[in-house]
């Protein structure tokens, strides 16, 4: 059985949210810096493709996680700054992480971006509001390093609170949700893909010119339909795999009874479809 509350060992990172670009201490920069430079190779097998939008709130736990990155195969960080204009890329050049910059504004332009600029055999998507595991970049490749029938992963999330209170309400939202995804994972896993945890090799995606930026919403998910004809989408279920996210946007439904509610009349809805092809793109 899974368990959604997040492990020490990712709470701890949570104490750089909010946190001021002139209010972190010069260690705690020199100590991210150097991990993640220790980490950064010329020739990588993956590169991790970030994403980031006026994220000076979150960018640094971001970061401050995946330089504690453990690998057994060197990798590439790289974040594609999509025209933020707060702090984000302080945070990013005191850290020492590869950064481009995306113009064109939107979620497929900046993930185009970056795939483009990746040097990698496979590309490893995430966003800069979410938490990562030491073990998240290996667990992503592996699969696909050990079958090639498999051209696109996914892993699962759960969700960290500012107040790291997680009451048993807020696991049993959690573990309705994942009652959906393991629903959809039977014939329309593509519907479970999302930018903050998704991994495929890069020559794959560049056979159909990657990323479709003529799409507003729901980049992501055609990017694994268009992947899965070539192969397999496979769903990395190891907690060692699972990614935290902050809960900002699900508050803005409200409760959390409002917030299950509407994801259940979503998922109500189309529950019988998760188990046919999806036909129309």
């Amino acid at each position: 059985m899974y368990s959604f509350v997040p492990p020490k060992k990712i709470s701890r990172f949570q104490r750089y949210n909010y946190v001021k670009y002139e209010d972190v201490p010069e260690q705690d920069f020199e100590a991210i810096r150097s991990k993640i430079e220790a980490l950064q190779s010329d020739e990588p097998v993956a590169t991790v493709g970030l994403i980031a939008y006026n994220e000076q709130n979150f960018i640094l736990a971001t970061l401050a996680s995946l330089a504690e990155t453990r690998c057994s195969f060197p990798i590439e960080i790289v974040v594609v700054n999509n025209n933020s204009t707060d702090d984000t890329q302080k945070f990013m050049d005191r850290c020492g992480v590869k950064s481009i910059v995306e113009t064109q504004q939107g979620y497929p332009f900046a993930r185009q971006a970056g795939l483009k600029a990746a040097r990698g055999k496979y590309f490893i998507s995430g966003d800069t509001d979410t938490i990562y595991t030491p073990q998240w970049v290996e667990e992503m490749v592996k699969p696909m390093l050990r079958n090639p029938v498999i051209v696109c992963t996914y892993s699962l999330h759960a969700f960290y609170r500012d107040d790291q209170k997680y009451p048993p309400s807020l696991q049993m939202y959690q573990y309705a949700k994942l009652l959906g995804i393991y629903s959809r994972d039977v014939s329309r896993p593509q519907l479970n893909c999302g930018g903050a945890s998704m991994a495929f090799p890069v020559e794959t995606a560049l056979k159909f010119d990657g990323y479709n930026t003529g799409i507003v919403r729901g980049s992501d998910g055609y990017m694994a339909l268009q992947l899965s004809d070539y192969g397999k989408i496979h769903m990395v279920s190891s907690q060692k795999a699972v990614i935290y996210t902050n809960m900002r946007r699900t508050d803005k439904d409200g409760s959390l009874l409002k917030a299950f509610w509407i994801r259940f009349k979503y998922n109500i809805r189309y529950f019988f479809s998760n188990f046919t092809k999806q036909k129309e793109r």
